[in-house]
């Protein structure tokens, strides 16, 4: 019979590429109290990257404890690329029917289709993804969070780590917070920031009327996603707008603390990292899930045998 080890090596070799978020741990949390149970959150929160995006990627990110947070925060780096080159790349990479909606609304350059400059900023996670960037980082970025946020509301702290997350991954906007001056780039989030009637938006909404509103959708007439948060409220603009308009979702730009906003499979946040860039899991088709509880069931018979 096959004997357990065996089975994991097919297995292994059949194993599809994964998107691995690896947690770096920063000094601040060196005799915290709640680090296991924290620890545990974040676990739980970075499974549902390695389940529904395909990359053969790791991505080591920072987690730390910082007081002067109020909440929660992000920081990454981003860098400059011609906007022909992304583009190039984001080509490459479509394996989805959402892929194709997005491309066919993105134009085929040389300039982005929102502001018609040639220049676009991207971050560095998604730059290393597409293979615009080759080197990879020691950390690709940080969250920080206040222990208060966890401390208060354990169950609903994984969506807050997965919103920060998606942010190093690439999902901001280059739209300053709150207002401010219009950037001369967007980022590839902003090449799917449309007007309820299918024009594209990205502009500051200084005289913060709630009817200026802007959907993210993957073309000029597709269904709306989600709603972006597109008020001077100091949110960011790559937040989801969280008026009720749409369920509650970790990107939420604000909401219930007590109601938990984990992202879930096929939600918003997992099409935006898709069509930026990111390759979407495929879901096993019915003969390969047989095969695999098959070889699963031989495994067993096999550990049983060794162990009597």
């Amino acid at each position: 019979g096959i004997s357990l080890t065996a089975a994991l090596a097919v297995t292994a070799n059949v194993a599809r590429a994964a998107v691995i978020i690896d947690p770096v741990y920063d000094a601040s949390f060196s005799g915290n109290a709640n680090f296991a149970a924290l620890q545990a959150t974040v676990n739980d929160a970075i499974s549902i990257y390695a389940t529904s995006l395909a990359n053969n990627l790791t991505i080591p990110i920072t987690f730390k404890l910082d007081p002067s947070v109020s909440g929660a925060q992000s920081s990454f780096l981003v860098s400059n690329f011609s906007f022909n080159s992304y583009l190039n790349k984001l080509t490459l990479s479509a394996t989805t029917a959402d892929d194709a909606t997005a491309l066919a609304s993105i134009g085929s350059g040389p300039n982005d289709p929102v502001l018609g400059k040639s220049t676009l900023s991207v971050p560095v996670t998604l730059a290393y993804a597409l293979g615009l960037r080759s080197t990879p980082l020691s950390s690709f970025g940080t969250v920080s969070f206040n222990t208060s946020l966890f401390e208060t509301n354990p169950a609903g702290f994984a969506g807050v780590i997965q919103h920060e997350i998606n942010e190093v991954l690439g999902t901001a906007s280059n739209l300053p917070n709150g207002g401010g001056t219009l950037p001369s780039a967007i980022r590839p989030v902003d090449l799917f920031r449309y007007t309820s009637a299918g024009a594209r938006s990205f502009d500051l909404n200084n005289s913060s009327d709630s009817a200026n509103k802007a959907f993210f959708r993957l073309g000029p007439t597709s269904p709306n996603l989600q709603e972006w948060n597109n008020l001077p409220n100091g949110g960011d603009y790559g937040d989801w707008a969280a008026n009720g308009s749409f369920p509650a979702s970790a990107q939420d730009y604000a909401g219930n603390p007590a109601v938990a906003r984990n992202m879930t499979a096929g939600g918003a946040e997992l099409v935006l990292l898709d069509v930026i860039g990111y390759n979407a899991a495929s879901v096993p088709e019915p003969r390969e899930m047989a095969w695999l509880s098959g070889l699963a069931l031989m495994a067993f018979a096999g550990w049983r045998r060794l162990k009597s």
